[in-house]
């Protein structure tokens, strides 16, 4: 399965902050995303082989909320850059190692992963 073709399980309201540092599972790539910004995020995107995912999240993620997802998968690359895009149109995009990360967080301008501790 590709990158282009994942579903995203999205599960509102905020997620326990327990559960935002657990370790990601061997056989999927998990992780939480909050958005610490002042603006709903519309659309959260991937890239592989230069293409762009399909939008990976279903409802907007309002400020403070949190969001898990799920690339259904362990497989490929683990450095991938990822595009989040503001409902008032501005975005930005970043490299995630989704091998590590298990949290990530956006904010206005850039968007931070932390690995399991």
């Amino acid at each position: 399965m590709t990158l282009a073709r994942l579903v995203a399980k999205i599960v509102l309201p905020v997620a326990l902050v327990s559960a935002a540092f657990a370790p990601a599972l061997a056989d999927s790539w998990k992780f939480d995303v909050v958005n610490k910004g002042n603006s709903p995020v519309v659309e959260f995107r991937t890239q592989e082989d230069g293409e762009w995912s399909e939008n990976w999240v279903e409802n907007r993620i309002e400020p403070g909320d949190t969001v898990n997802l799920d690339f259904e998968t362990a497989e490929g690359k683990c450095a991938v850059r990822t595009q989040i895009r503001f409902v008032d149109g501005t975005y930005f995009d970043a490299d995630v190692d989704y091998c590590k990360a298990n949290l990530l967080e956006i904010y206005t301008d850039t968007l931070v992963w932390k690995a399991a501790e």
